[in-house]
């Protein structure tokens, strides 16, 4: 993202000196001076781009700082999803490119190509483009997303056929082959070139994880996009053992081992954004089946406000986070965006007034200002050994990735109890939940009233697709057969699916929360060891906001379906069944996110 911190050029129209871009954002309200200024010093300190620091802050949204960019250099804004992408002229600029320059051709009239940019004063980009095209080139603005989407337009017929007409014929691999063997088959360059471009595909997919399964007769490629896995590919069996061997090369682990499971990791970089990549294999049937989790190291550390909490949530998030001791409790599954929450939470509670320390594992994301230790169990540096270690260094804020065990859970009660916040995260179902999951730890009741002062759990659930959505006439009477007057008023829309979604009728996702702040009658009730079902009584009397009902309100609000609601958090049906829970299965109205167009809700493109 280009950076305007140093204006140094005129403007287009000679009147003096560019405006600098965070007077633009300041006069369009967009960022505050304080934020300005906080951005301003890690920009001084980092040398890295104002844009940038602005969208890593989270305070702004990529479309708004490529729209002051483009109203500081007088070029046109362009939405490229919106703008006919015709193969002849993206032609001009081939993919990789493409996606090496982060620029793609829109037009070309009169000898001039019109191209859009993500950076549009990367003057070595312009030159090559104009060399390699033999045209003027037009630099238009426009975002990193709309870029990807473009990227994706190309015409490709299969990603993979190229490739897979040079593989080596079918290897029959047996317990006892020779190491050298097994790294001559991965070091292939066909079989680089395929595990490469399924990774860089995934992410331009927007996917969180590639699975590389074996079927037996064949090789499943899935990728998780939006929480839910989808076939993209379908490999030849005899090409397994080597794309397991180049995966494990590439996150440095042992490709002799193929009896027990094993854990790696590597880092790449995909259209200019850094990727951390973990990898995970273990021995099944028909061979070592492989995941990869894609961490894009790029994507910037959200605002609270940018998370999509409710006004009444982040209301009393707010109270409970800014509290200057105790234990706050953030639950959920694995997926579920809890470490995306506590990291918004982080950034927000961050100054120089202030000493946080974080132990996580791993590291995601490097906040500047905070002191992060990552676990490496071989070393001794766990959760319960660090957390004593940091009781010694002064903190006035600690973040645990995890409470695991009754260890790591004792020495963060006694934080809380002796004048730190504790941020941390349980795997439990709602936010109560985590009241009785530290009492059945072993921490007396005693301490878990006295440290706790607020626990809440959340979900991600796919946001609609703004291009294909439709009204959904069903819902509401749906909803009226269940609440009755209780249910939310507004208008609820259906999954349709088309190009820009791939057929899913969903691209992207938020969060849907309940938060409990810990009262005087919910620690009477913790004392006494009160079931869980009295605890989450006690909650939703003192005005807790429950998963589903937040969900419904985002549902009504046309952010999500009234399906996917159902999907995420699991409720009874008002027919008495059960929600699909994302099996795939429509309801009485059909509503699966299919297409509605006969087309499939995301292809299989076969390799």
């Amino acid at each position: 993202m280009p950076d305007s911190a140093s204006p140094r050029r005129p403007a287009p129209d000679g009147a003096g000196r560019r405006r600098h871009l965070g007077d633009i954002l300041l006069a369009d309200s967009l960022i505050t001076p304080d934020q300005l200024n906080r951005a301003m010093d890690i920009h001084r300190a980092t040398g890295e781009r104002l844009g940038r620091v602005l969208l890593d802050m989270g305070v702004v949204d990529p479309e708004h700082i490529a729209r002051a960019i483009s109203r500081q250099i007088g070029a046109e804004f362009v939405r490229l999803t919106a703008v006919p992408l015709h193969e002849d002229i993206l032609r001009l600029v081939p993919s990789a490119e493409a996606s090496r320059l982060q620029a793609i051709p829109v037009s070309r009239e009169n000898g001039v190509l019109t191209v859009a940019m993500v950076d549009p004063l990367d003057v070595v980009a312009i030159d090559d483009i104009r060399r390699r095209t033999g045209h003027d080139v037009r630099v238009v603005v426009t975002t990193v997303a709309d870029f990807q989407y473009a990227l994706n337009q190309y015409p490709v017929l299969d990603p993979h056929a190229e490739i897979l007409k040079d593989l080596p014929r079918p290897v029959v691999v047996e317990h006892q082959v020779s190491l050298d063997q097994l790294r001559r088959m991965a070091e292939e360059q066909p079989i680089i070139r395929l595990v490469d471009r399924v990774v860089e595909e995934a992410v331009r997919k927007r996917a969180s994880d590639i699975h590389v399964e074996p079927q037996g007769k064949a090789v499943r490629v899935r990728y998780r996009i939006d929480g839910v896995l989808k076939v993209q590919h379908t490999l030849p069996e005899h090409i397994h053992a080597n794309v397991i061997s180049r995966v494990k090369i590439m996150a440095n682990m042992d490709i002799a081992e193929r009896r027990q499971p094993q854990d790696g990791s590597f880092q790449t970089r995909v259209d200019g954004r850094a990727i951390d990549v973990r990898v995970s294999t273990i021995p099944s049937f028909y061979g070592e089946k492989a995941v990869l989790r894609l961490l894009d190291k790029s994507a910037p550390i959200y605002d609270l406000d940018k998370l999509g909490i409710s006004r009444r949530n982040i209301t009393r998030l707010r109270q409970i986070i800014h509290r200057p001791q105790g234990i706050f409790l953030l639950t959920g599954p694995t997926g579920s965006g809890k470490t995306t929450t506590l990291y918004a939470i982080l950034n927000e509670v961050t100054s120089e007034a202030v000493n946080i320390l974080t132990i996580e594992d791993p590291v995601e994301y490097q906040i500047a200002g905070i002191t992060q230790v990552q676990v490496n169990a071989r070393a001794g540096v766990t959760f319960a050994s660090t957390l004593r270690h940091f009781l010694r260094q002064d903190p006035d804020i600690i973040m645990v990735g995890e409470v695991r065990d009754l260890d790591t859970a004792r020495i963060a009660v006694q934080a809380a109890l002796t004048g730190h916040l504790v941020l941390s995260t349980l795997h439990t179902n709602d936010a109560p939940g985590a009241i009785t999951r530290l009492l059945d730890m072993g921490i007396e009741p005693y301490l878990v009233s006295s440290a706790l002062v607020g626990v809440a759990a959340q979900r991600l659930v796919r946001v609609l697709c703004s291009k294909c959505k439709q009204p959904d006439p069903y819902s509401r009477e749906e909803l009226l057969a269940r609440y009755g007057a209780g249910a939310p008023e507004g208008t609820y829309f259906l999954a349709k699916g088309c190009d820009f979604c791939n057929y899913t009728g969903y691209r992207g996702r938020m969060a849907i929360f309940e938060i409990a702040q810990i009262d005087d009658d919910l620690r009477h009730l913790v004392i006494n060891r009160a079931p869980h079902h009295t605890l989450k009584d006690s909650a939703a009397q003192a005005g807790m906001t429950t998963l589903v009902d937040d969900g419904l309100e985002k549902a009504a609000a046309g952010h999500t379906s009234l399906a996917e609601v159902w999907r995420v958090v699991h409720v009874e049906r008002a027919n008495g069944s059960e929600g699909n829970g994302g099996n795939g299965e429509p309801d009485s109205h059909g509503r699966d996110g299919s297409t509605g167009d006969g087309k499939p809700a995301g292809g299989t493109p076969q390799a």
